[in-house]
Formats: C-alpha cells, structure tokens, sequence
C-alpha cells in the first residue's frame, strides 16, 4: 500500500470515461430508466446472476440513487451509472445503460467488483468497457492491490467477462447464496495490480 488511496470518509466525486462511455455517479433523473432496465420486463434475465433481485418500486431505484450519491467509500463503496459518451456530448446526461461498483473490503488493499447491464446493450463490449475503467481506477488511486468478483457459477457470460479482463479463478463456494428459493454455488476470481498492469502495458 502506498498511502495514496481515498478517504474512507470519502464520498465519489471520481468522473471516468473510455472510448465510448461515461461513468459517473448517478442522478434521480436516471431512476426511470434503471428501474425499466433491472425491474422491467427483462428484470428475471438481468438480475439472474446478481445477489440482489431488483427494485420492486420505482421508489427503490430511487432509495439506491440516493445512496449511491451519499456512500462513504469504506461503506458501501463507489457506484457509477454507464452511460453512452454520444448521449452526453450532445449536451445531456443521456440514458443510463446499467451500473458499475468498486469497494474495499475489510482487509486493506483488497476490494471488489459487481455490475449489471441492461439487456438491450448486452453483447456490445459495453460492460468490458465500463469495468476496465473501475479496475484502472481501484488500482491507480484507489490504491488497491487486489479486486476480486463473485460470480455465480450458472452465470457463464459473467465469467467471460472477467477472465477475459485477466481475472483469475481462485477457488468456489458452496451454497453461497440463497437465490429465489434455490442454493447456488459462486465462483471467486480476483486479480492483482501487477497482472493488470502488466496486461496493460
């Protein structure tokens, strides 16, 4: 550890942007069209590989805006909205796609990742995208030395995606989760700093 990363008392002012995207912490504008995205009609597909079960209210999504918007980063961590960088250089926030959250864990220098994307932007590299941000950024000043991902072990397009990001599996866990009605089985991948600059450079 070097000391640099950010307050634990720190809220998340962090703007980071790629080729195609914009991440920033979302607004109470973006809360209908995350609520259509992760409780909508598609809620069952976008929701089968997170712990969480969606909003059941647009209240919720609301709830968890706000939160996002008021988390200390040795709380809950920093959460960003996706959005497309097309939508915002035209002068608008544009259309949040789906979400993306980096936070520490209780031994320091570790933290992890979870996200979720909307389906209509499945398929696209969007979320590679957005989570090679996050790691750039929990490596660089976040200062850490290891992130990790949980990902249920039914959730194939998941672990694509980290493994093609250099995430390395580590190990399972058995009955890790109680996931509508049913036990299911995770998957821990993690990644070290030098591997991802490695990959980087």
């Amino acid at each position: 550890m070097t000391g640099k990363g950010p307050d634990r008392a720190a809220t998340n002012t962090y703007r980071l942007e790629t080729d195609r995207l914009v991440l920033s912490v979302p607004s109470e504008e973006d809360a209908p069209s995350l609520y259509e995205l992760v409780g909508g009609a598609d809620r069952e597909e976008v929701t089968a590989g997170l712990i969480w079960d969606g909003p059941d209210e647009i209240s919720d999504t609301i709830g968890f805006i706000r939160q996002a918007q008021t988390d200390r980063f040795g709380e809950g961590g920093f959460h960003w909205a996706i959005y497309d960088k097309t939508g915002q250089s035209t002068g608008t926030q544009g259309t949040a796609m789906g979400m993306v959250g980096a936070r520490p864990s209780d031994q320091p220098g570790r933290g992890d990742v979870g996200y979720w994307l909307g389906k209509p932007y499945w398929g696209r590299g969007l979320m590679s995208e957005a989570l090679s941000a996050v790691l750039d950024l929990s490596f660089g000043e976040l200062d850490h030395e290891k992130m990790e991902a949980e990902i249920f072990t039914n959730n194939p397009r998941s672990m694509r995606l980290v493994e093609r990001l250099g995430m390395q599996r580590e190990g399972t866990i058995r009955s890790s989760h109680l996931k509508r009605g049913r036990w299911v089985d995770s998957h821990i991948y993690g990644l070290l700093r030098r591997e991802w600059r490695a990959s980087r450079s």
